[in-house]
C-alpha cells in the first residue's frame, strides 16, 4: 500500500511538472500537445527537420501560421501519435514531412521504442498517445507504474520546469552553427532490412491525412552523399506513386553544393537553412500547397 501512494504521488506531481517545462524536447511536446494556439503548417521530421527549417520563414513567404515539430531520432511511430492528435482538434492546411531515404529499414532510429521515450510522460496527461502507439499488453502493464514510467527522465523534467539552461527557440527551430568535424562514414552503415511495420504506419498517416482532406508534403532535405539506390527509397517512391503525392527531392540538389552550408555531412547549418527554408517555401507556393 505505501508503495502504490508513493507511485500515485510521484505520478502526479510529474504530470504536472512536464507540462510546465521551460525548455528542451518536453517542452516543444508539451507546446504542441497544450497550446491554444493552432498552426496552419506543421514540419515534422527528425534532427534534419529540428535543424534545416525554419518557420519564421515559412510564415514570411507562405503568410501562414507555422511550427517546426521535428524530433531528434524520431520516426514514422513518432509523426503517426502527433498527426492524429493534432487532427482531433484542428485542421491544418499542410504537413510536411521531412523524410530519410532509408526511413522504412528496420533499425533504431525512428524506431518505437524512441517514439515512447519522448511520449511517455504524457500517457496519462493525453491518453491519447498511448492508445495510438498500440502498446503491447507487457508494455500498459508496465507503465502502470509511474516510477516505471519516469525512470531516467525525473532530473530533465524537475530541472527544465524550475530553470532553463538554453537560448528561447525559435518555434521549434534549432540553427546549428559553423562546421563539425563529422566523419562521414557514421552516416553510411550498411542498409538494414525492410521493416513491414513501417509500411503500413506509412500508409495509416497517408490515408488519414486525405479522410482529413489535409495535405501533406514529403520532402528529402539536402546532403553531402547520396543513399538514394536502396529498397527504401525504391518502396517510398511507390507509395507516392500509388498516392499520387507530392514530393520534393533535394538530396543531391546542386544549389547545395557549398560545404559552407552544412554542418556535418547530413545537416545544414543556420545559413544552409536559411537558404533551404526560402527554397522550399518558394516550392510549396508555387505548388499552391
Amino acid at each position: 500500500m505505501a508503495f502504490t501512494l508513493i507511485d500515485w504521488a510521484f505520478g502526479k506531481y510529474f504530470d504536472s511538472k512536464v507540462v510546465e517545462t521551460n525548455c528542451g524536447a518536453y517542452k516543444k511536446i508539451s507546446d504542441y500537445f497544450f497550446s491554444n494556439k493552432k498552426y496552419d503548417l506543421i514540419i515534422l521530421g527528425n534532427s534534419r527537420a529540428v535543424h534545416q527549417y525554419i518557420p519564421t520563414v515559412f510564415e514570411k513567404k507562405l503568410h501562414t501560421s507555422a511550427l517546426n515539430a521535428g524530433m531528434e531520432g524520431t520516426g514514422l511511430y513518432y509523426y503517426n501519435v502527433l498527426i492524429r492528435y493534432y487532427l482531433q482538434s484542428h485542421q491544418p492546411k499542410l504537413f510536411i514531412i521531412d523524410i530519410n531515404n532509408r526511413e522504412l529499414e528496420a533499425s533504431i532510429v525512428g524506431d518505437k521504442y524512441t517514439a515512447v521515450k519522448f511520449l511517455v510522460p504524457y500517457f496519462n496527461v493525453v491518453p491519447e498517445t498511448k492508445e495510438i502507439l498500440n502498446l503491447s499488453l507487457i508494455e500498459r502493464i508496465c507503465f502502470t507504474s509511474n516510477l516505471y514510467r519516469y525512470n531516467t527522465k525525473f532530473y530533465n523534467i524537475y530541472r527544465n520546469s524550475a530553470q532553463c539552461f538554453e537560448d528561447s527557440d525559435f518555434k521549434g527551430y534549432s540553427p546549428f552553427y559553423g562546421n563539425a568535424k563529422r566523419d562521414i562514414r557514421i552516416y553510411e552503415d550498411s542498409a538494414k532490412p525492410i521493416d513491414s511495420e513501417r509500411i503500413s504506419l506509412l500508409s495509416s498517416i497517408i490515408e488519414e491525412c486525405k479522410k482529413k482532406n489535409v495535405k501533406l508534403l514529403f520532402v528529402f532535405s539536402p546532403k553531402q552523399f547520396d543513399d538514394r539506390r536502396t529498397p527504401s527509397r525504391t518502396i517510398l517512391n511507390s507509395i507516392f506513386k500509388k498516392y499520387d503525392l507530392d514530393v520534393l527531392d533535394f538530396t543531391t540538389d546542386s544549389q547545395f553544393k557549398n560545404n559552407s552550408l552544412f554542418y556535418d555531412a547530413a545537416h545544414l547549418n543556420h545559413d544552409g537553412a536559411t537558404i533551404y527554408s526560402k527554397l522550399l517555401s518558394n516550392k510549396i507556393k508555387s505548388l499552391q500547397l
